[in-house]
């Protein structure tokens, strides 16, 4: 039977380096499940933790996969492969469709290598559709109509999306709700399925085969804990030179309206790079939104009765995690 371990969680808990930890143990390659690191040129703000040095290696013509759009490969994090980093352009689209075809790609190669594929990462929806969902239909983007939306207040969208799938609405978190982009893209979708006459709440089917044994670990803590896990992790960045990174984005040509650039990490410093504002507000603004956004992560996670969770902050957390991958890995 195949076997698929997947690292989950909320943000700053040290996903990476736990699958890193087993990856050496049990001959695995790391599946990154992360939205915002598949873009390149974006890795201290993103939290790739892998060092400059370690330049991807494409894959793509092994794989073969065609679409020119795409680079898909990996780089080093300690000897270990890590896939599904560095896949577009910050000004290129990317959704969760387009992770799935290529991420499910990665996991069919590293299973034919005989190793483990391990998927690592905290956006909810990208580990969703590897492991319990099929993402059955690619909504392609409608110019036209986003530029028409464009135009409309976040009231003025609700109002639309409500009318159009009240359903769908309503199942949005608090944030999402409040996020032109995302409600813009929920119309969009919405308005594909009406045009082309399917219901868009059969949406996602089954997906994970019976082949598969898939065991999902989560990493969390005590909530103090894990606000000073952030603090430490966005003063780490600061050190790195996420400020840097920010202006060479920009003076690449990379512009504030790309959902790339509306990412944690980066909208904060907006002000601050545009001489509007201080330096010390864009790092409390940035701390403050990791706080909410690791306070999402633990509700949809939570929400998965499947998922194996394990206190960060007790000494002897990785040898028990260890010990369950160890007694599932040799079944």
């Amino acid at each position: 039977m195949k076997k698929l371990l997947v690292i989950c969680g909320p943000t700053a808990t040290g996903k990476t380096d736990l699958g890193v930890f087993l990856a050496k143990k049990y001959n695995g390659e790391i599946i990154s499940a992360d939205s915002r690191q598949v873009y390149k040129g974006m890795d201290i703000g993103t939290g790739k933790d892998i060092e400059k040095k370690s330049k991807i290696k494409n894959q793509k013509s092994k794989l073969r996969i065609k679409n020119q759009k795409y680079t898909v490969g990996y780089r080093l994090k300690e000897g270990i492969p890590v896939w599904m980093v560095d896949v577009v352009r910050p000004d290129q689209e990317f959704n969760v469709h387009d992770y799935q075809t290529l991420a499910e790609i990665v996991i069919s190669d590293i299973e034919k290598r005989g190793k483990l594929p391990i998927i690592v990462g905290g956006t909810g929806l990208y580990i969703k559709a590897l492991t319990e969902y099929s993402i059955n239909i690619d909504v392609p983007p409608d110019p036209d109509l986003r530029r028409e939306l464009s135009l409309m207040s976040v009231g003025q969208l609700q109002e639309k999306l409500i009318n159009l799938d009240k359903a769908r609405f309503d199942r949005m978190n608090h944030s999402d709700k409040l996020n032109p982009r995302r409600l813009i893209r929920s119309i969009e979708i919405v308005s594909f399925g009406i045009k082309n006459h399917f219901n868009t709440v059969k949406y996602l089917s089954k997906k994970i085969s019976a082949d598969t044994d898939a065991l999902k670990i989560g990493l969390s803590a005590d909530i103090n804990f894990l606000f000073k896990q952030i603090d430490r992790r966005v003063e780490k960045r600061l050190k790195e030179g996420i400020t840097l990174e920010i202006q060479k984005l920009l003076k690449s040509g990379y512009g504030w309206d790309l959902p790339s650039m509306s990412g944690l990490g980066y909208r904060q410093f907006r002000d601050y790079t545009d001489g509007k504002g201080k330096l010390d507000d864009a790092i409390v603004k940035w701390k403050l939104e990791e706080k909410k956004y690791m306070k999402r992560q633990m509700t949809w996670f939570k929400a998965d009765k499947r998922i194996n969770w394990f206190n960060i902050s007790l000494n002897n957390f990785k040898a028990e995690i260890d010990e369950i991958v160890r007694k599932w890995y040799t079944n």
